[in-house]
Order: structure tokens, then sequence, then C-alpha cells
């Protein structure tokens, strides 16, 4: 463009003010051209300073008038698509140089050197308008370098640093920590956490983090459990990069858990039922009445020796036998996810309410309303079985596998009116390869209880006393194995190779081209 290389004809013969009005009025014409506009801020302190030192004659024009161009291509108008993509965050611009090493032996001042590498790698560079303009002669020497290397060579050697503005264009400044803040870009970046990190280890790893880069805004979003990081892109990129390592180094384990639960069950009752009640039945006297029989009396044993007659009624004796058999097998296959020195529990049963305190005082009758009664609270028991593993991984190949196993059941006694929960409990380690099964807890419970009721005295007779008395009996077998395997999800912390990150300097930090 016309008005363009007018402008860099400008520039180097020292009119700055002119180059920043050439450039103005060339931004205008092509307002996607991002070169211009650059251009326009990199000249514009130095223009204000000439402009001030040597102010324009009234009357006078040195710039040729524009030509009268359309109102269209003066002003673009932006369309409803470059609306979106203006409202659209972007990341920080990278640039996108010509692919290759090239060699390097040449003596010139710190602009000089720099538009010579940029030339040399289809690059453009434009300078801050602080930068000095010319300066001592410098020979810069190097061979086999990519444009990143040569760039951050030139940028140690000259004491300056380079800005990226577009794929093709960078900016030169120098190096300081007040340029750092006004020139250098910021960025934005959330991270996702993993599940299995708890607060106090995010806690822990944001602090460490923090503490090496120096970044000045984190913060966690607990809602959607990311992290925020806002800072310039030396200090953002390098916080990055060590958050995912810190968030790597935590291994994961599936367990998978069968585990076999068989109950039987068996009750019997027999014997010979006894009445152990008998009725005494006045029959009369035997002088001078006739005696007479009570209705419904159908046995009788009768007695006496004097005037009058008693007579007993008959034991009647009923043998039976009853037995129930029940057996029941349950089989539960689940799969647990844990990470290094991390618990995870699994319960299958069921929360019973058990009473913790409650008002046990009385009430004078027609004062209820006046006195206060504390409301009753409780907690809730978990019963049924409680699984609780920690696993801890051992290179590629072994995990030591720490488990607590927790069977609760009633027992349907109470004290002062609160259950009575039985608990049988087992808690062992096992040191498993990956992808091995273990049998690691069998709980057997087993009960036998025999009763025997029936007629005093002669239920103890050898023999004849089985017809005088009744047995009952129960027998229960409860038994539950556990079976565990352990998966490794991820490498453990010892087998991950750490990458090593350049950071720079506390004065002169790294920042990515």
């Amino acid at each position: 463009m016309a008005l363009a290389k007018k402008a860099r004809r400008a520039e180097k013969a020292g009119h700055n003010a002119d180059a920043y009005l050439l450039y103005s009025e060339a931004s205008a014409l092509q307002r996607k051209n991002t070169k211009y506009q650059a251009k326009m801020a990199t000249l514009q302190s130095l223009a204000a300073a000439e402009a001030q030192a040597l102010p324009a004659t009234v009357g006078t024009d040195t710039l040729p008038a524009p030509k009268d161009l359309p109102d269209s291509d003066v002003f673009d108008s932006l369309s409803a698509r470059e609306y979106s993509l203006a409202r659209q965050l972007r990341s920080p611009a990278e640039l996108n140089a010509n692919p290759g090493v090239q060699d390097f032996n040449i003596n010139g001042n710190a602009r000089f050197l720099f538009n010579r590498v940029a030339q040399a790698f289809g690059l453009e560079a434009i300078f801050d308008g602080d930068y000095p303009p010319a300066g001592s002669s410098i020979r810069f020497q190097i061979t086999g370098a990519d444009y990143r290397t040569a760039l951050h060579d030139l940028e140690a050697a000259t004491g300056a640093f380079v800005v990226p503005l577009s794929p093709r264009l960078f900016m030169v400044a120098q190096d300081t920590v007040s340029k750092r803040n006004d020139l250098e870009q910021y960025i934005a970046i959330s991270i996702p956490v993993p599940q299995v990190l708890t607060t106090q280890e995010l806690t822990e790893i944001a602090q460490a983090v923090k503490q090496v880069t120096n970044i000045d805004k984190m913060a966690w979003d607990s809602t959607d459990g990311t992290i925020v990081l806002r800072d310039r892109v030396s200090r953002a990129l390098p916080a990055q990069a060590l958050l995912q390592q810190l968030f790597a180094m935590r291994s994961e384990v599936m367990i998978d858990i069968e585990f076999l639960e068989v109950s039987d069950s068996d009750i019997s009752n027999y014997g010979f039922n006894v009445t152990n009640a008998f009725q005494a039945v006045y029959l009369g006297h035997i002088l001078n009445n006739v005696v007479t029989f009570p209705a419904g009396a159908t046995s009788l044993f009768s007695f006496g020796g004097g005037k009058t007659l008693i007579g007993l009624t008959v034991a009647q004796a009923q043998a039976m036998f009853n037995q129930t058999i029940t057996s029941e097998r349950t089989l539960l296959r689940t799969q647990l996810r844990a990470s290094q020195g991390q618990a995870a529990t699994f319960h299958s049963g069921e929360k019973y309410p058990v009473i913790t305190a409650q008002y046990a005082g009385s009430v004078p009758a027609g004062q209820q309303s006046q006195v206060y009664t504390p409301p009753v609270s409780f907690t809730y028991e978990d019963l049924g079985f409680t699984l609780k593993i920690t696993p801890h991984i051992h290179g590629m190949g072994e995990v030591t596998l720490a488990v607590d196993s927790t069977f609760e059941v009633l027992t349907g006694r109470s004290v002062n009116n609160l259950p009575i929960i039985g608990r049988r409990q087992i808690t062992s380690q096992v040191r498993l390869r990956d992808g091995e099964w273990a049998v690691v807890a069998g709980l057997i419970n087993p009960s036998d209880s025999k009763s025997v009721s029936g007629f005093w005295g002669l239920s103890s007779i050898p023999l004849l006393g089985n017809l005088f008395k009744q047995v009952s009996r129960d027998k229960e077998n409860e038994n539950l194995l556990i079976a565990i395997r352990p998966r490794l999800l991820s490498v453990p912390p010892d087998q991950i190779l750490t990458p090593r990150l350049r950071v720079g300097t506390e004065t002169r930090p790294f920042s990515p081209l």
C-alpha cells in the first residue's frame, strides 16, 4: 500500500510524527491489518515528543491529501460474525515462523540484529517506543538454530524481550519490570482437578505452585472442580505445567470385589405334648346319694376312702414333630476406585436409627403444656456389611491392600430400650500382583441351640421320660467369603518421567514464543 510505504520511508528518515500520521491513515483504510495498528502504538510516544519539540507551522501542509474514497472503503461495516468473534476469548498469539535452522554471524546494533533474524525466518519485528534507536555494535554468532533458539539467544545478548503480536509479527522491548508489566500478555487458564484429590491435598499443591512460580492470582472453583490462574504468560504457563505434573503423581487402582454369603437354618420340634394340669371333680356321697358323673369329663380317675368320692381327669398326650429348613445364597460383585493411600469404603445394608438421648421423667397430669419435654435425638447405625480398603502401590507389579471388613446385625436384645447390635470385624493386609485374586476374609457365624420342656419329674425318667417332654432344636450357619482383585489404572510416582521446565530467572523470566 502506498501510504504504508511512505510511512516506512518517514520512519527511516527519523520523521516519527509523519510516519505516525501515515500509519494512522493506512490503518483507517485497512482496519483488519494489525501490523499498522502495532506500528501506530510504537510510534505514538515518539510522535508526541517530536510534535512538542517541533510544532507544525500554520498554513503548511507537508503531507499529500488523501484521495477521495467511498465510505465503504474508509469505514468497514462489521458483520454479525465479526461481532461474535470479537466477543470470544482467544489464546495469546504465538509465532509461526518458517521451519528449519539458520546460521548467523552478523555485527550491528540491537535493532539491526532483530530485523536480520526476523527476516531470515519470515517474520517482522517492531520496537517499543522507548527502545533506543541506536546502540553499541554487537557480534551475534550462532549455528544450527531455529527461530525460538535464535530469538531467545538474541534476547540474552541485547537485554530485551520479545512479545508475539501475531503469527508473523513480534515486538521488542527493554527487559525491565515496568515493561514486563505493561507489554507482556496476561492469560487466564482453567485446569480441571482430579476427583481423587482431597481438599487438604489440593490446598498444599496450590501453595507449593504459588511459592515456586510467584503467580499473582489463583482461585479454586469447588462447584466445577477447576483451578483458575491469571497472570503473565511467563508465569501462568509454568504454573499450569507444574500443576498438571503434581496432579498426575497420584496413582489410582481399581479394586474388583466379590463376596458370597451362604445362610442355612434348620429348626425342628419333636416330642409328646402332655397336659400338666389336672382337674379334681367332686362326685358326691357314697352312702346317701347316687354317684353322678359330670358332663364333659370323659376320662376320670376316682378315689376316696371315706364318705365322699373325688375324681381326677386323666392326662392326654399328643405326639408332635415339626421341621423347618431354609437355605439362602447371595453373590454380590462391585468395584471400588481408590488412589494411593486413600481409603475407599463400600457398604451393603441399611441404616438403623438408634436413640442416643430421650426424656425419661414423668409429667404431672394437667401440666403437659407447661413442662418442656426435649425431643428425642438419635443417630443412624450402618447395619450389614461394610468394607474399607486402603491401597499402597509398589512399582508396576504389586499392590498392598489394607482391608477392614465389618458385619453388624441386630441381636434382638435391648438394654434400657436401646437395641444391642452384634458386630463382627476382620482387619488384615494382603499384597497382590496386578490382576491377582485373593480371598481376604471369611466370616463364619454358626449357632446351635436346644431347649427341652415337659412334665416335671416324669420327663427326667430314662427312656420313659421321652413321652412327657418336648425338644426344640435350632441350627444356623452364616458364611461370608470376600475376594478382591486390584487393577492398576495409572503408573506409580516412581515410574513417571518428570519433564523439566524452563522458567528463567527472577529478574528475566522465560517467555515462550
